[in-house]
């Protein structure tokens, strides 16, 4: 995760069209080189796949949550992922409102400090339980206290962080604009075994009802609220996505802390400065590089001509570091004054992520708890990622932590 920006590719080494390498092992290492190329270039253009690209901030924030746009159309070809159309992340109005009525509660600020008590033990948890001074900061401080939090808000079992992180990322890679041989199949192994967990959670929760978000939910589709298969997509989205971006965002702070001893010290030091921090982790390296809509209309963005029924990509990474917003944009700068706090990394407008409340305070959970009982975080080993265009992944985060 470079920390300033080093151009790898020259600008004149790509066609036009082609500004965004999908698949280029240089572009999903580090993708930043080419967002601010093609910034400056084409920060809209119409790309070789058919679908038009969106990387301006303001373009970005304007019509990504523009009413010509929808997210709808497409699920029936989603293949698996077919499964979130029935979600949240999946429907316009009204049945967006509809859906999402039902689980705001759960993620207010005041509840959320609740939840994240659960996190906050896991972490000393796993703290405890280490042989020596190395960590792998990925699955162990990032993955496990972030899936048994949402399982605790869920009421549904623990046990299971290893296997679903593992089906998550499976099912991740047929995301990307180009998915690779054997990927398709992957990804519906992934999903035959999350549902599969669900389907026998589920059934047991019918015969001893608790009361978690799951619950609820079972509760609102016997009143009809919504349908059994929304309300099982629902349960499966909380439950498979709840470690992912969140632990993402986790992971990448323990890595800017090792990299920056700087910036741990600050974060250890001033109380005062700890969400501006977590919030420039959210911006440097958010974990979904962009998202989708497709047009109702036709519409002209920057002078170029969108026809209705067009799928336009809306490049988050590109946004998030836009130097019309944020000054010297490569650089990881928690004192940003609060004009340039304004990262789109959990989405905006109406499909704005359901879970940011909780997500912001789980990564700030576990960085207070590891800076409580540790002096310096450093690199223990070669950081292994496995990043596809749509969105980025920790395989591995070796790290020394010292008393």
């Amino acid at each position: 995760m470079p920390e300033t920006f080093v151009p790898s590719v020259p600008p004149e080494s790509m066609r036009p069209g082609e500004y965004l390498p999908w698949d280029d092992p240089d572009f999903l290492q580090d993708p930043y080189p080419w967002f601010a190329r093609v910034q400056r270039d084409a920060p809209v253009f119409r790309d070789p796949s058919g679908m038009y690209v969106v990387t301006r901030y303001d373009d970005v924030f304007e019509f990504g949550k523009h009413p010509a746009m929808s997210v709808e159309p497409g699920w029936d070809q989603a293949g698996p992922w077919a499964i979130a159309g029935d979600t949240i992340i999946g429907r316009d109005q009204p049945d967006h409102t509809r859906l999402r009525r039902l689980t705001n509660r759960w993620f207010t600020p005041k509840v959320v400090r609740d939840w994240v008590t659960t996190t906050a033990a896991v972490t000393s948890e796993v703290l405890d339980g280490l042989a020596g001074d190395t960590v792998d900061g990925w699955h162990e401080l990032s993955v496990i206290p972030t899936h048994r939090t949402m399982c605790r808000v869920l009421q549904l079992p623990d046990g299971d962080a290893e296997a679903v992180k593992k089906a998550m990322e499976q099912a991740m890679l047929m995301l990307r604009v180009h998915p690779r041989p054997g990927e398709l199949e992957l990804a519906e192994t992934a999903f035959e075994f999350l549902l599969g967990r669900m389907e026998s959670f589920l059934d047991a929760k019918r015969s001893a009802p608790g009361d978690g978000l799951a619950d609820e939910l079972l509760a609102a589709s016997g009143r009809g609220e919504l349908s059994p298969q929304e309300a099982l997509a629902t349960i499966a989205m909380f439950y498979g996505l709840g470690h992912m971006d969140v632990g993402y965002t986790i992971a990448s702070g323990l890595c800017v802390f090792a990299q920056r001893p700087d910036v741990y010290q600050a974060f250890r030091n001033r109380e005062d400065l700890r969400e501006q921090i977590v919030n420039e982790v959210v911006r440097f390296d958010p974990p979904e590089l962009s998202f989708y809509r497709t047009t109702t209309e036709d519409l002209t963005i920057r002078g170029v001509e969108i026809p209705a029924g067009s799928t336009i990509r809306f490049m988050i990474g590109a946004a998030n570091r836009d130097p019309e917003v944020f000054q010297n944009p490569q650089v990881f700068d928690y004192n940003r004054p609060t004009g340039e706090s304004r990262n789109l990394s959990f989405g905006l407008g109406l499909h704005s992520c359901a879970g940011q409340v909780i997500s912001r305070a789980e990564a700030l959970t576990v960085f207070e708890v590891v800076a409580s009982r540790f002096r310096r975080i450093e690199p223990a080993d070669e950081v292994i990622m496995e990043n596809t265009d749509f969105s980025r992944h920790f395989k591995s985060l070796p790290l020394r932590l010292v008393p």
